[in-house]
């Protein structure tokens, strides 16, 4: 680079510190000071010739440290604080009293420098690898000012006035016009020491303040561990506007638990903020659970913070960016167990409602939303009052035989349904009503209640269950699981019902656990295999319908926990197998 020049004598720099002045980051692990730029300081002193500090940082230690160099004083105005930079410099040039183009701002972000200029037209601003050039600039020359009267008579101006701290200004406006782009990355592990960075070396904007050990190897350890579980949903975040690549500033961690979401961890660089990407991340993650921990210094709960200037157009995976911000749906159903509650996590960047009905906790035992006993009533009018009152001695409410499916309308929708249960789960009729569901308890699964006291006086845990089995017991009569017939009359009807435009992601079971890995002559499960054979038949020349059969996705016995839950990675594969269709069909 050569000797730049500027329309006229520059009086004043403005300084920012972090990457510029010294190298690093004063809150994220350390600095190396720049002895080199220490002493251009004073030597521009000497010319006259201004420095002022405008950083994005904590007052006190930036004080502390100048101090302990000796350099403080020779900065006028100093504002350390963390509101945007351009009102600031306006601000202070105003209390200065000098021109914007009789003025040098340096700073190593481009954002901050385009902003800086927006704020304060004619501003002369630039990165720091000018700075090495600036002593032998024509228009930093100065005049002799060895007994730094100059300075001594802003000094005098600084103790009359405090440099304003300005937090409002036009904001917005800038970053709507400035085509901020997010990019979420959900292949964590591939970038896991940046994660671990950002957990351990953030503060102003960690949220959760949850830290790993300070042992590098030991820390991407205890990351790896959780990311790997079925129940955790975890991304990186990387912004990119017209002025530059912030990188990977974000990274997020939550945990589900009862279908309800957890933040474990929440944490952003200091390098984006005031362009509320950690308010526009909670919104899109949907407000799940947040205990912030110690000060931050953004609220994402305040409710008055619209980020309309982050679009459905500016948001991609980083692993299928053109799909990401190309394919999106009028809406998306999701209608199954802990599989699709994994898998889902992926598609809120594919429409702007979406619709999940998952199985639930309760009373000691799990709702299985995944059984068709509890849609089709739905798809057929409904249940009795009769009907009703049978179900709800078994512990089912009215709601539990309800759905949303049919009023979805007619839009482009995608539908994602499991029904793992129908294998496995028998159906007791109702002998007065002719309700038929399915009941079960936690270690009852596959067996007649009916005719297992022993069985039933092992599993029933509460007076509750006790009494819901006397129910089962008087009231129902065994009919055992579904046939295979009677599914794919279910499965055939509830497609039937589909709006035209609808693509529909069924979910096959596995019929292989971790065991078979070691065993490969161990016998696959049999009421799985039932059910994809069901499945397959009925998705049979229905060019909507694609089957999406884990085991195909699945690499070793590392990638599954048991025969029905699977590593975090294998839902990611999922949802890349599931973008892979839709991107190849657009194509052809």
């Amino acid at each position: 680079m050569t000797t730049p020049e500027f329309s006229e004598n520059i009086r004043l720099i403005i300084w920012d510190l972090d990457e510029t002045f010294w190298d690093g980051t004063l809150t994220e692990g350390g600095i190396s000071y720049r002895d080199d730029h220490h002493q251009l300081v004073i030597d521009l002193a000497k010319r006259g010739i201004m420095s002022a500090i405008c950083s994005k940082n904590e007052h006190e230690p930036i004080e502390a440290l100048l101090k302990e160099k000796g350099l403080w004083d020779y900065f006028i105005f100093p504002s350390i604080d963390w509101t945007p930079k351009g009102p600031r410099i306006k601000a202070m040039l105003e209390t200065i009293g000098l021109r914007a183009a009789s003025t040098l701002f340096l700073d190593d972000n481009a954002m901050n420098l385009a902003q800086a200029e927006h704020v304060n037209p004619g501003l002369n601003c630039a990165l720091p690898d000018v700075i090495q050039h600036l002593r032998d600039a024509p228009q930093l020359r100065g005049k002799d000012d060895s007994g730094l009267t100059r300075l001594a008579q802003y000094k005098v101006t600084e103790k009359k006035a405090e440099a304003a701290k300005v937090t409002g200004g036009d904001t917005a406006a800038f970053l709507r016009q400035s085509n901020v782009k997010v990019f979420i990355e959900y292949d964590v592990e591939a970038h896991l020491d940046r994660a671990v960075e950002l957990v351990n070396r953030t503060n102003q904007l960690n949220f959760t303040k949850n830290r790993l050990p300070d042992d590098p190897e030991v820390a991407r350890q205890e990351l790896s561990k959780r990311l790997a579980h079925n129940t955790t949903d975890a991304a990186l975040i990387r912004v990119r506007d017209d002025f530059g690549d912030y990188g990977f500033v974000g990274f997020y961690m939550t945990r589900r638990v009862n279908n309800s979401r957890t933040l474990e961890h929440f944490c952003f660089s200091c390098r984006t903020l005031n362009m509320y990407i950690e308010h526009w991340v909670y919104a899109f993650l949907g407000r799940p659970r947040l205990t912030v921990e110690g000060e931050v210094l953004s609220d994402v709960h305040n409710p008055d913070i619209d980020v309309d200037w982050i679009t459905p157009a500016n948001i991609e995976d980083m692993d299928a960016p053109s799909a990401g911000a190309d394919l999106r749906f009028d809406h998306i159903f999701a209608r199954g167990g802990c599989d699709l509650a994994s898998l889902m996590h992926y598609f809120t960047l594919h429409a702007d409602k979406i619709v999940e009905e998952f199985n639930e906790p309760r009373n000691g035992q799990m709702f299985r939303r995944d059984h068709s006993a509890f849609l089709m009533p739905a798809l057929e009018g409904g249940l009795t009052p009769a009907q009703i009152d049978a179900a709800a001695g078994l512990g089912y409410m009215p709601e539990d035989f309800h759905s949303d499916l049919p009023d979805l309308g007619t839009g482009h929708g995608l539908y994602f349904l499991s029904f793992w249960a129908d294998s496995d789960l028998p159906i007791y009729r109702h002998r007065a009503t002719d309700l038929r569901v399915p009941y079960w308890l936690i270690g009852a699964q596959n067996h007649n209640l009916i005719d297992r006291a022993d069985l039933r006086a092992t599993i029933a845990k509460t007076d509750l269950h006790k009494e819901r089995l006397e129910v089962l017991c008087r009231d129902y009569e065994y009919e055992g699981i579904m046939s295979q017939s009677e599914m794919e009359q279910r499965y055939a009807a509830v497609l039937d019902q589909l709006p035209a435009m609808a693509e529909v992601v069924m979910i096959l079971a596995a019929e292989r656990g971790p065991l078979h890995f070691k065993d490969p002559n161990k016998p696959s499960h049999p009421f799985h295999q039932r059910l994809n054979a069901a499945l397959r038949n009925v998705a049979q020349g229905r060019t909507n319908v694609m089957l999406l059969d884990p085991a195909a996705l699945i690499e070793g016995a590392e990638d599954m926990i048991d025969l029905n839950h699977f590593k975090r990675d294998v839902y990611h594969r999922m949802y890349r197998a599931i973008l892979d269709r839709f991107t190849n069909a657009k194509a052809a």
